[in-house]
């Protein structure tokens, strides 16, 4: 893929889709609450645990459809971290709460790491391998609470509503890559706003 090529893939609306996708399959598969459980026991038959059995799939969906979406407004505002065909190093990475605090114009700045963090732990570990790199580093299986769900809605609404206005007002990419976007309807949750008024942009094109 040629470097061009490789600016238009990695457009912030393009991680914007992604994001919007994650996000409606983790909604998919929290409906299904409980569809089913697992449970741990001991060898006396005394319960350890108990998980619903879509908790790990939706908390990880959930979690990439948050890392897309940060890394939307990173690549707006750094057009050059996806310049000469290759993603930069700040974008390699999962860590959700360092990551969103790169942007300058994300919302929920104060409110979100104590989110993000969350999802972040569930990505590192538990939710998407059986353990963590090291025992130490290893946490056990978590269930998904009502109120981190709830908030993660609506943490991803303010993410949408942004970012479709971000994209309204245009971006300058790399390697002659550029444009602007008309939306309708919700994406990650919210409605196209109006009244977004972004930041300069301290990225070079």
């Amino acid at each position: 893929m040629a470097a061009r090529e490789f600016a238009q893939a990695s457009h912030p609306h393009s991680w914007m889709l992604v994001a919007d996708n994650l996000y409606e399959q983790s909604i998919s598969l929290y409906r299904h609450f409980p569809a089913g459980k697992t449970t741990q026991m001991d060898g006396s038959g005394i319960i350890l645990g108990e998980w619903p059995s879509s908790s790990r799939s939706t908390f990880l969906l959930a979690g990439f459809a948050l890392e897309n979406a940060i890394k939307a407004f990173l690549v707006y505002e750094n057009p050059h971290w996806v310049s000469n065909g290759a993603l930069a190093r700040p974008l390699r990475s999962h860590k959700l709460v360092a990551l969103s605090q790169q942007s300058t114009l994300i919302p929920w700045q104060k409110r979100g790491p104590a989110i993000l963090s969350r999802f972040e732990h569930g990505l590192e570990s538990w939710a998407r391998y059986p353990c963590a790199l090291s025992a130490t580093e290893t946490e056990a299986e978590q269930n998904l609470p009502p109120a981190l769900w709830a908030s993660y809605l609506e943490l991803m609404r303010a993410y949408g509503k942004a970012l479709m206005a971000l994209l309204k007002s245009g971006w300058i990419g790399p390697h002659g890559v550029s444009g602007h976007f008309e939306f309708h309807g919700s994406y990650l949750g919210a409605q196209p706003s109006q009244s977004f008024k972004p930041m300069p942009l301290r990225g070079k094109a």
